[in-house]
């Protein structure tokens, strides 16, 4: 067979299937992207990721200390606080506010709900069903 006619004869077959080709590839491209975009829109998972997004540090929050120590609430409030505008901050919180508790006031410890590394927890849930939102 001569050059000119293979040309004629394969040149539409392998335009068509590179066509087809391009258009998987695209459509595998897209899905591809879909958990990435998914990610994006429900930003991060855990407390800790909130604060990685602004520039907060694990030096910041736990000191300069190699083993994973536990964050007591004056170090969260040294950012977050003090407690008494926590407090105001969420007073029009309903049923109950969840930086006033009736059982211990504003001294609960953040990490029993705020907790940085794990899902954060409606502690007030394992009895009532106020469901706040944690962030």
């Amino acid at each position: 067979m001569h050059p000119t006619h293979l040309k004629e004869r394969f040149f539409p077959m392998l335009s068509s299937l590179l066509k087809c080709f391009s258009a998987v590839s695209r459509l595998l491209l897209f899905a591809a992207l879909i958990p990435l975009s998914q990610a994006a829109t429900q930003g991060p998972t855990k407390t800790a990721d909130l604060h990685k997004a602004k520039g907060v540090t694990c030096v910041d929050c736990h000191g300069a200390t190699k083993k994973k120590t536990f964050v007591a609430a004056e170090r969260c409030l040294g950012c977050h606080g003090p407690a008494a505008d926590l407090v105001k901050k969420t007073a029009n919180v309903k049923p109950e506010n969840p930086h006033d508790s009736p059982h211990w006031g504003p001294q609960m410890e953040c990490n029993v709900c705020h907790r940085q590394h794990e899902k954060t927890v409606n502690w007030c849930n394992h009895c009532h069903a106020y469901g706040f939102k944690v962030p």
